[in-house]
């Protein structure tokens, strides 16, 4: 107790005798007690009659007695995000939610209410109410020169005799302040921000709450939360319903009655969807990419690793640590990640180009209609469900101190901007709020789509002229984004360089990062690779010592050029400028090169010269969370954001590589299961709806016109090669297309089925 009330002195009365003021009550009694400090935390401007005014009194009172049901209210002072050591690592004046939010008065009549807030320096005319609109970068780079890697004597020694009583402003990325309060419950958080803009509008700041929260607040469920729980609870019983009868057939000999109207029933099954997503198929063949679902995996690890990086950043203890583990070169993994996203787009060529062709030489017509309507219904349930759930119910998840990420940022975007998730039209947002907004990928992704058909049929209709075309595409894709970064003088790539002005990273964002013809480069590379995996057919290419040695080794130099090559100009700390060459160079051709180089990976592995790397990723252990990485893509980052927001409540994170490791784990192990139940409920479903509805003759070839392009079966040797070798016959081939032999869908994010060889 006693220990309580020495820091209410020190902290409240600041030279003030206490025992003169105990006779007197409400919100007058607090602003005096506590004077300028008390008034950053509590609303000492409402009026003393005021339920709130009261609660402040009977605080007051609490805090002047010596009696241990008091303790209440030295919970919620205790509790405050208070001036912390650690200012010059960035550790920001975190309180300490639970302590706020469980702390309560005898009885519960008044219990802590925990605010975050923050405070911002106002600029413009006098008395004008504006924030600062002063670029954080150079405050920031000001912050670096002074201090990062140079210890002042001078400025330690000053910080160690400040008092230690209130927020004092730090130099943070930001700009800003932000701080933690806990007030009486009944207090609002509008009473709050009257309170606060009195306190700090005449000293030229200007404060703003970013969230306010009690334990045990009422949950008011909207309409739109009654609807998705209904739709939820709807496709459960379904699901359930059809495992039942499944088991039900299974066991008791009856199969034959699932040819019936059963059938559209048991396509809900988990009980023979769950069994097709976990399946390990350990057998390999001449036509089965067998290194792909490891490259796909890796793929979104990799993309989980970036994000979890940046994700804890407003929340973190020691910022400054965080940014200077970025000058190792190996943080290049991280800083330039993106080609982890551009693996993607190489694995949806290559697959859609393999087995459109497929399916062109097998029925020597190519369905329109069906080729993009298939594409939207595979992908749209997924993606609906994830909009719906984050629109909704999620927000009930989400608790703590920094849980205005969410009710300010997820929760209303995912209610105004859903439709830009479902049309896919994320990517011409992309520096707008976004809902689900890793979902850019798609709308990119998808708009190649519905180009691909001009590019990649006439490889198979108009054999010379397809490849002349498909060559001055892939130019082209090289050129205009060289040629757009040029003319608006954009970064190579997006780079962490703090000597970029703010305007060229977000003209980079908006103008090269996510559209089509500026990301088509991968994805032309897997064009060609499916292409002449269409060609080799079932056949192994024969390739000499010297042909394997000079690929792995330009594809390795490549790779690690792509991914390392901007360490110079891609640092946090005392960056190089970059020049117009490496603009136009490294901004119009690094994709292609990253893209050419996993073409020679698979095309290597694929034809059984991959010796380890073929060993590592054709292992059939990547199979079953291959198969989920379209539902993990579309779940993990609002699984990240929740976690963050749930893990953040005691205090700041405190960054390490240890720590950023487990997270990682962390969210893909808790992802894992979310994502194969939005599977079940979804995508396996779609899949059977679909093949019933829209292709019940799907095995069936058409006969070939009388022409010169008429379908053929494929040689006993691959005419692109050669020196091929026969494959055998009555080879099985299993494409990771999902598509039942017809390669119309996203062939990244699917399930895979054995289709025979044409």
């Amino acid at each position: 107790m006693l220990g309580g009330l020495v820091v209410v002195v020190v902290v409240f009365v600041a030279g003030t005798d206490a025992q003169s003021l105990l006779h007197e009550g409400g919100a007058d009694h607090v602003r005096q007690v506590a004077r300028d400090v008390g008034a950053m935390y509590l609303p000492v401007a409402v009026s003393p009659s005021s339920p709130c005014g009261r609660a402040l009194g009977e605080m007051a009172a609490a805090l002047a007695s010596n009696s241990s049901s008091a303790m209440w209210a030295e919970h919620m002072v205790d509790s405050w995000g208070k001036t912390t050591d650690g200012q010059y690592l960035g550790n920001p004046f975190s309180g300490f939610y639970d302590e706020c939010v469980t702390a309560a008065s005898p009885g519960g009549r008044i219990k802590g209410k925990h605010c975050r807030i923050s405070i911002t320096k106002i600029t413009g005319e006098e008395g004008e109410d504006t924030r600062s609109h002063t670029d954080p970068a150079n405050k920031y780079l000001e912050y670096l020169r002074r201090h990062l890697g140079k210890p002042d004597l001078a400025l330690l020694g000053s910080l160690a005799w400040e008092p230690r009583t209130s927020a004092v402003p730090l130099a943070v990325p930001y700009g800003n302040v932000q701080y933690d309060t806990c007030m009486p419950d009944v207090c609002t958080k509008e009473e709050l921000q009257n309170s606060l803009t009195e306190v700090f509008l005449p000293h030229g700041f200007f404060p703003s709450l970013f969230t306010c929260s009690a334990q045990g607040e009422e949950v008011e469920f909207t309409d739109a939360d009654v609807g998705f729980m209904s739709l939820v609870t709807f496709l459960l019983g379904l699901v359930t319903c059809a495992s039942v009868v499944d088991i039900y057939l299974e066991y008791t000999a009856k199969q034959h009655l699932a040819k019936g109207v059963l059938r559209y029933l048991l396509v809900f099954s988990a009980y023979t969807n769950l069994g097709k997503i976990l399946q390990v198929n350990p057998k390999t063949s001449p036509g089965n990419i067998t290194c792909l679902h490891a490259l796909r995996t890796l793929s979104m690890v990799w993309v989980i690793w970036c994000h979890q990086q940046m994700i804890p950043l407003f929340s973190m203890a020691n910022i400054v640590m965080f940014l200077m583990s970025f000058k190792n070169i190996l943080a290049q993994t991280i800083l330039n990640g993106f080609p982890s996203v551009d693996s993607f787009f190489f694995l949806s060529g290559l697959l859609l180009s393999y087995s459109v062709l497929r399916e062109a030489r097998r029925t020597n017509s190519f369905n329109v209609l069906l080729f993009y309507v298939h594409r939207f219904i595979r992908l749209v349930p997924p993606i609906a469900l994830t909009v719906g759930v984050c629109a909704t119910v999620m927000r009930f998840l989400v608790g703590g101190p920094i849980d205005y990420f969410w009710n300010l940022g997820f929760y209303p975007n995912c209610q105004n901007y859903w439709w830009r998730d479902l049309l896919f039209l994320d990517n011409f947002y992309f520096n707008e709020p976004l809902c689900v907004g890793q979902a850019w990928y798609l709308g990119t992704d998808m708009q190649l789509y519905l180009v691909a058909p001009l590019i990649i049929l006439p490889l198979y209709f108009l054999k010379k002229f397809g490849k002349t075309w498909l060559f001055l595409v892939t130019a082209a894709s090289v050129i205009i984004p060289g040629a757009i970064i040029y003319q608006y003088n954009l970064p190579p790539t997006s780079l962490s360089n703090i000597f970029i002005p703010k305007e060229k990273l977000e003209g980079y964002n908006s103008k090269i990062y996510p559209m089509p013809w500026t990301r088509a480069s991968p994805w032309l590379a897997g064009v060609w690779l499916g292409y002449i995996f269409y060609r080799q057919g079932n056949t192994r290419y024969k390739m000499n010592a010297l042909t394997v040695t000079v690929g792995w080794t330009v594809a390795a130099i490549t790779g690690l050029l792509v991914v390392f090559g901007m360490y110079s100009y891609n640092r946090v700390v005392v960056p190089m400028p970059y020049e117009v060459m490496t603009q136009v160079v490294y901004g119009g051709g690094h994709r292609l090169a990253w893209g050419a180089a996993l073409a020679w990976m698979v095309f290597a592995c694929h034809n059984g010269y991959g010796g380890l790397v073929d060993g590592f990723l054709s292992h059939p252990v990547w199979q079953p969370v291959s198969r989920l990485t379209y539902t993990t893509y579309l779940l993990v980052l609002p699984l990240q954001s929740i976690i963050l927001c749930n893990t953040s409540k005691g205090g700041a994170y405190y960054f390490t590589h240890l720590n950023t490791i487990t997270s990682t784990v962390g969210a893909v192990v808790l992802t894992l299961p979310l994502s194969l139940l939005l599977s079940l409920l979804t995508e396996s479903p779609v899949v059977g709806l679909e093949r019933m509805l829209l292709r019940p003759n799907h095995n069936t070839p058409r006969p070939a016109p009388p022409s010169e392009e008429k379908a053929a079966p494929p040689p006993p040797v691959n005419p692109a090669f050669p020196d091929g070798e026969r494959a055998k016959e009555g080879t099985t081939t299993t494409t990771t297309t999902t598509t039942s032999g017809v390669g119309f869908s996203n062939p990244v994010f699917t399930v895979e089925e054995v289709v025979k060889g044409s």
